[in-house]
């Protein structure tokens, strides 16, 4: 995983942090022959995944046709390892649309339980600040449950340091233009890499 506390994986892409590099894992994987972590029946799944979260995301927002964008990711917080360069430090606030480019929309499905699997952690909002009113609202991660949001700077936020344990979440990002959309083929290396190891 990655040098400090984050380890993420694009699932798409396959990007991986590796210590304080990012590597394609599934380049990696084809390359050296390893077995793939995933096989046909978890990609079919993660598909499923992103189409039910894409269909409770059009229905919360009105829209229609989101598509699923890029990056796609698993991310992975241990708060035993500080970090070590500044990719790792993941507490800072930010806005999606303006970090990634194409998020219309941003779905967290989380995948641990906070105040179980870890401590600190929380995902914060920030808004703004009016007299005698606290401007931050807090998510208590949950496995399973999921966050929506417009990715746009009406949702500042950020994700505070995990003190104790792993933290887990799939980041689901949707965008309105086609452009940007991932397409049918989502998972065609990650498939690749499963089919050679079978």
């Amino acid at each position: 995983g990655g040098a400090g506390g984050p380890t993420v994986l694009d699932m798409h892409s396959g990007a991986l942090s590796l210590g304080a590099n990012f590597i394609n894992v599934w380049h990696r994987l084809n390359a050296t022959g390893a077995p793939a972590f995933a096989n046909d029946q978890q990609l079919d799944v993660l598909e499923a995944v992103y189409a039910r979260i894409g269909a409770v995301a059009e229905r919360a927002f009105g829209g229609e046709g989101l598509r699923l964008t890029s990056p796609a990711f698993y991310s992975r917080i241990n708060g035993s390892n500080p970090a070590q360069t500044g990719h790792d430090e993941y507490w800072h606030k930010h806005v999606d649309r303006q970090q990634y480019g194409t998020f219309a929309y941003t779905g967290l499905l989380y995948l641990s339980d906070h105040g179980i699997d870890f401590t600190g952690g929380e995902f914060e909002f920030h808004g703004a600040s009016q007299p005698g009113r606290r401007s931050e609202v807090l998510v208590h991660p949950r496995r399973g449950r999921l966050l929506l949001f417009t990715s746009g700077a009406e949702h500042i936020h950020r994700v505070r340091k995990v003190d104790s344990g792993v933290r887990l979440v799939l980041t689901v990002p949707f965008t309105c233009d086609h452009e940007a959309a991932l397409g049918a083929s989502k998972l065609d290396e990650a498939r690749a890499a499963a089919a050679r190891s079978a």
